[in-house]
């Protein structure tokens, strides 16, 4: 090897001692999942992404009905600086709590409210917000939580929560609930319960884009399979020959609808941040609807974070609350290290590293 490549190996090689990857590009990650307020951190800076997951709404369990509820959508804004984002400021937050059994709403999730009292996506006093889903409303799947009305409204890569599958009430089975919206796109809806009296509760439908695909509508004999997730992969089992719906297999797919009678699998838990946090996945998918006409009959719930719940005739499933993710890179830089070599090394020049 030429003494001049062999001098230029070195240099590099000490450069990466001094400066190394990990340190010159290292970023970190807090995820917020509870409170009204956070403190700046002091190595906060403008090199930052925010993103946001509304939460998702809950299963209809009205009697005769019980459509699936809505789920969250997801917002994000880069590098963003105001001068109310300063070392050690209290910022307001709100963390979208899923809607409750029986088509309750899940709740807007939003980063720095910076003017009045609103708790919806408002862009004049938000920073960046996501809506959440609307619960079942009879036999009317709740809307997914739109883009288009969270902040900032010109979002290039903001989504959709998936809507929930409508109910029969001739039937009395339930919708599966809507796959949450994440990063890589718009969450999925949930599957329709069938019109027969031995038909199923729809299947929940997957989350964040990708290979996802919506809950099945349930058959005139069995529940519908829930929605796969991002890969492709996932989706719960229908409930055939009275059984319950399956639970979804990988995350962030969706629950299966469970026979006439019987009850919808789970949503599946998110996956998109699981590197970071084994305990704060990403963005849920759906839960199944349950089939009506059975003692104890419940709708799936949704999946962490944002995925709206099945409903069912007795009683629907809880959607899921929102998530804030913060991801920066520290202001403050790692100090440069003393490297001492036995000996040194001369330099072409003259110059002399020891």
């Amino acid at each position: 090897m030429p003494l001049k490549i062999i001098k230029i190996f070195a240099i590099v090689c000490i450069g990466l001692l001094v400066f190394p990857p990990e340190t010159a590009f290292a970023f970190k990650r807090i995820f917020l999942t509870s409170g009204t307020s956070w403190n700046v951190v002091s190595d906060w800076s403008n090199l930052n992404t925010i993103e946001t997951i509304g939460g998702g709404g809950g299963g209809d369990s009205s009697n005769g009905n019980g459509a699936g509820g809505g789920a969250g959508a997801y917002s994000v804004v880069n590098n963003y600086s105001t001068s109310t984002i300063s070392i050690g400021a209290v910022l307001t937050i709100q963390i979208g709590t899923g809607g409750a059994a029986g088509s309750g709403a899940g709740l807007d999730t939003f980063f720095n409210r910076i003017a009045g009292t609103a708790t919806v996506c408002t862009a004049s006093t938000m920073s960046v917000c996501a809506k959440g889903g609307a619960g079942g409303n009879g036999a009317t799947g709740g809307a997914g939580g739109l883009a288009s009305g969270g902040v900032p409204a010109s979002c290039t890569r903001c989504f959709s929560g998936g809507n929930g599958g409508n109910s029969d009430p001739t039937g009395d089975n339930g919708g599966g609930g809507g796959g949450a919206a994440g990063p890589y796109g718009d969450g999925k809806i949930g599957g329709n319960g069938n019109n027969t009296t031995g038909g199923g509760g729809g299947g929940g439908g997957g989350a964040d884009g990708g290979n996802s695909t919506n809950g099945q509508t349930a058959t005139s004999t069995t529940g519908g399979w829930g929605g796969n997730n991002y890969f492709g992969l996932g989706g719960g089992k229908y409930g055939a020959g009275a059984v319950v719906g399956g639970n979804a297999t990988s995350s962030g797919a969706g629950g299966g609808g469970g026979d006439q009678g019987y009850s919808g699998g789970n949503g599946g838990n998110g996956w998109e941040w699981n590197n970071y946090s084994t305990t704060t996945p990403g963005s849920g998918g759906g839960g199944g609807g349950g089939g009506g006409n059975g003692s104890g009959t419940v709708g799936g719930n949704g999946g962490y974070y944002g995925g709206g719940a099945g409903g069912c005739e007795i009683d629907g499933g809880s959607g899921r609350g929102g998530l804030i993710i913060l991801t920066y890179i520290p202001s403050v830089a790692a100090s440069a290290r003393i490297i001492r070599l036995v000996g040194g090394v001369i330099l072409q020049g003259g110059v002399r590293l020891r």
